[in-house]
């Protein structure tokens, strides 16, 4: 007999895994603001960011350096 996994029990532990994923790093902003990214904003309408900004944010919020 082949043991076939239950793909609910698959989901269920994926599940599991993001939701502690998420609370830990929804602790670790709460612990220390200073050191979370702020998105930056601007009021509809009244401006908009430069390539260059934009670029520069990007890059900054996908690097894969850990804060």
């Amino acid at each position: 007999m082949i043991w076939e996994p239950d793909v609910r029990d698959l989901y269920r532990d994926l599940r599991r895994r993001i939701l502690a994923e998420t609370e830990q790093f929804l602790n670790h902003c709460l612990s220390r603001p200073e050191r979370v990214i702020r998105i930056p904003r601007i009021r509809v309408g009244a401006g908009s960011f430069s390539p260059q900004f934009a670029r520069q944010f990007w890059a900054q919020v996908l690097s894969e350096d850990v804060v």
